[in-house]
């Protein structure tokens, strides 16, 4: 009976599920007439927007959003709404693009294998892909190959790309600059190899511009390549001024001097100049390399109208007479002094009937320089110039030397001196060294007592030095047992040691005091004074000179003044230009601290008073500079000599031993200032 009224239910609902499937059925077409079932699109193209499902342009909308990209080939499900309908669709994403790639001609080594990849570049495809030869060169083997590498992707689309490959020992050509060093064996070699022997590169080859074949043997096998030697840059060179006799020839080389270039150069008039003119022209030269490179230069000819003329160098002025003019003016002269003791070619300007013309003079000289031996001895190991043995004498400039460097560890022998003038004149002269141990000890000068300022730093040197007689000038070593933060009297040891071992000392007081005036405001009451007395073009001696008129001029003598401290005194001197030697002394060094002139400070020996003064060295040697002057005191001592001094000998008797060796030669002012004019003075 159930399986009964199970039987006539089932029987009543198949009609119902038949209806229901036809309308699905009939929904679907409706829902197909407006959604395509499928869409086709290409590997990489990206996810088709939902419009390109619909039929009619109606609109849809994915269910569920799509991957952004699809990787691979193959068919995908997915749905689309339209309406209130919900679609199963197809995409399929299919590859049908074959890869795409450029050719890298490449140049390899004969010991070096590359897989096809390195061959190509620029790859393109949606999928991976393959890369393998199909027709692969033959490595190992020098030569031009043509090979083709094969790019397969993952549907099987397949592309050909040929490449050329070059299998080589060296490279084909290597280019360098001219004058670039010569390249070796290894500079064409693609790869290393033990044994390898090549042609050789000259200078010349390195020198011209071209190109050379060069062989190459490596490990057994042989291979050309080709130098290219290029030329890229231009000469360089100065024009400069060349004065032509009459009738003279003039080359476009003669306006040039110092061209430079790495290959060869040849040269010509930019304009051809006017060689009957004789009026100053400014010529153009072109040089030109062998890489076709061009410069331009720009030098000076000058057309003389008198013959040249050859004279033998002399240390006078050269006269009129010597020109050798001949007859025909009535007046000549030459427009400036000229002293013919240069060998060589020389260009004045002569004035001739009062017209400018230019005269070739040709300075020669053959007469050779003479040698004055002055001194004979020396000591053993310690080497001198030949200067300070003999002067050389000669109109033109002259160097003098040592045939043969002297043995100095030896005590008796021939020594040849030689001088050479400018022209190459020489001459030689022998004379008997003798050399001796050094057994005196340097003198120390300048260790006299001396005030100080408390809390200042101390410059012990700076009017102390050590001399040897064979040495020279030497250090000095200073011990001191000052406290520079108590006033008090310290005493200090100077010592010095020359090559030989030999020593001095000596010894002084340095008395501290508080400073009551300082350094700044000494400098700067200096500087004042001195800009107002001194100027820019002055050389030194005048400026000596100028600060001794000054002080003597500014300064009244009075009795008194405080000698422990120098720099309250030339504050004095300087405001109130009242004081005695001390104040004169204070303000001198003052001035002088700001020259930078070379002094040392000197307190008169004995006495029933002291007296202070200064010996300066401009070099000229020591002489006394004493700008005091008082009504008991006019000696104007400005660079005097010891003998000068002995006018008032108790007034300026000194300690010589503490000073060194004052100059015996009375100052000659006018001469000292012309010397140092011309910057001869040491």
């Amino acid at each position: 009976m159930r399986r009964r009224v199970l039987y006539w239910i089932a029987a009543a609902a198949l009609p119902v599920i038949a209806l229901l499937l036809a309308a699905a059925f009939v929904v679907l077409c409706i829902a197909y007439t407006k959604v395509s079932a499928s869409v086709t699109i290409e590997l990489g193209g990206g996810s088709p927007p939902a419009a390109a499902f619909s039929r009619d342009g109606s609109d849809v909308a994915y269910a569920k959003e799509p991957e952004a990209l699809y990787e691979t080939a193959g068919k995908y499900r997915l749905r689309i709404k339209t309406g209130v309908l919900t679609v199963p669709v197809t995409l399929r994403v299919v590859d049908t693009v074959a890869p795409r790639a450029e050719g890298r001609e490449t140049t390899v080594s004969a010991l070096e294998t590359l897989t096809p990849d390195k061959l190509i570049k620029n790859l393109r495809d949606e999928s991976i892909v393959k890369v393998a030869y199909e027709t692969e060169p033959e490595y190992g083997t020098v030569g031009d190959y043509d090979a083709v590498v094969l790019l397969e992707d993952a549907s099987g689309n397949q592309t050909r790309v040929p490449v050329k490959v070059h299998v080589r020992i060296a490279v084909d050509e290597l280019t360098m600059e001219a004058g670039e060093k010569a390249p070796v064996a290894e500079d064409f070699l693609i790869d290393r190899y033990s044994d390898v022997q090549m042609d050789p590169i000259t200078d010349r080859m390195m020198q011209t511009p071209g190109s050379y074949p060069v062989r190459i043997t490596a490990d057994g096998t042989e291979t050309e390549s080709v130098l290219t030697v290029r030329d890229t840059v231009p000469p360089k060179a100065e024009g400069v001024t060349f004065v032509a006799a009459p009738g003279e020839p003039v080359e476009p080389e003669d306006l040039v001097s110092g061209v430079e270039d790495e290959t060869a150069v040849t040269a010509a008039f930019e304009t051809e100049p006017d060689f009957k003119s004789l009026v100053p022209q400014t010529v153009g030269v072109v040089l030109t390399d062998l890489g076709g490179n061009k410069t331009t230069v720009y030098g000076t000819l000058l057309i003389s109208g008198v013959a040249p003329v050859e004279i033998e160098a002399h240390s006078e002025p050269l006269k009129v007479e010597e020109l050798q003019l001949g007859e025909g003016y009535t007046e000549a002269r030459i427009s400036w002094q000229f002293i013919p003791n240069v060998p060589g070619l020389h260009v004045i300007i002569v004035l001739l009937d009062g017209q400018e013309n230019y005269a070739l003079i040709r300075v020669k000289d053959i007469v050779a320089p003479t040698i004055e031996v002055q001194r004979t001895t020396g000591f053993i190991r310690h080497p001198l110039p030949a200067e300070a043995f003999a002067s050389a004498a000669d109109v033109s400039e002259v160097k003098l030397g040592y045939l043969s460097e002297p043995d100095w560890s030896k005590e008796i022998q021939d020594v040849t001196l030689i001088a050479e003038d400018a022209a190459g004149n020489r001459t030689e002269q022998t004379f008997t060294l003798t050399l001796a141990p050094d057994t005196e000890p340097p003198e120390i000068y300048g260790v006299v007592d001396r005030t100080a300022y408390v809390g200042e730093p101390i410059v012990y040197l700076s009017e102390v030095y050590a001399e040897d007689n064979a040495d020279g000038l030497i250090s000095v070593d200073v011990q001191s047992e000052v406290r520079q933060d108590t006033p008090g009297d310290y005493r200090v040891v100077y010592t010095a040691e020359d090559e030989a071992g030999n020593r001095t000392s000596a010894e002084c007081i340095y008395t501290l005091v508080a400073a009551t005036v300082s350094e700044t405001e000494v400098r700067t009451l200096a500087q004042e004074v001195l800009k107002k007395i001194t100027t820019d073009r002055m050389v030194t001696a005048e400026k000596l000179l100028a600060v001794f008129e000054y002080v003597r001029e500014h300064m009244y003598y009075v009795g008194h003044s405080d000698k422990s401290d120098w720099r309250m005194e030339a504050v004095r001197g300087f405001k109130t230009g009242k004081g005695d030697c001390f104040t004169f002394y204070a303000i001198t060094r003052a001035l002088l601290d700001e020259l930078g002139v070379e002094y040392m400070s000197v307190t008169r020996l004995g006495g029933r008073t002291r007296h202070y003064w200064t010996i300066v060295n401009i070099g000229t040697g020591w002489y006394h500079y004493d700008t005091t002057i008082s009504s008991t005191h006019r000696s104007r001592c400005f660079m005097w000599t010891n003998e000068q001094c002995m006018a008032k000998p108790a007034f300026w008797r000194f300690d010589q031993s503490k000073y060194p060796d004052i100059a015996t030669e009375p100052f000659d002012y006018k001469a000292v200032v012309q010397l140092e004019k011309e910057g001869l003075l040491p």
